[in-house]
């Protein structure tokens, strides 16, 4: 399996499910399953964020493409992964 390229989560302050994401992608990061985690803060980051057209938050992004909203298990990354690289 190939590494996640790129993961981008956009999040919000205060927001219990945006941290534990943050965690998700952090040990996905930590064991070499992305090599590039970009995180995108709705408040500080308007502009980018509106861009994804994206109205709930966490949202998550893989190699470009929406994979989850909310709160995601590595398992369910690592599925989405292989199931984009079989397409």
């Amino acid at each position: 399996m190939k590494p996640i390229q790129e993961m981008v989560v956009l999040v919000e302050p205060d927001c219990v499910a945006c941290v534990r994401v943050l965690r998700t992608a952090g040990v996905l990061r930590d064991q070499g399953i992305i090599t590039n985690l970009v995180v995108l803060n709705r408040i500080d980051d308007p502009d980018k964020c509106r861009k994804f057209g994206i109205v709930i938050f966490p949202a998550v992004f893989i190699n470009g493409r929406f994979a989850f909203y909310g709160e995601f298990s590595m398992e369910e990354a690592i599925r989405f992964l292989e199931h984009s690289q079989k397409q």
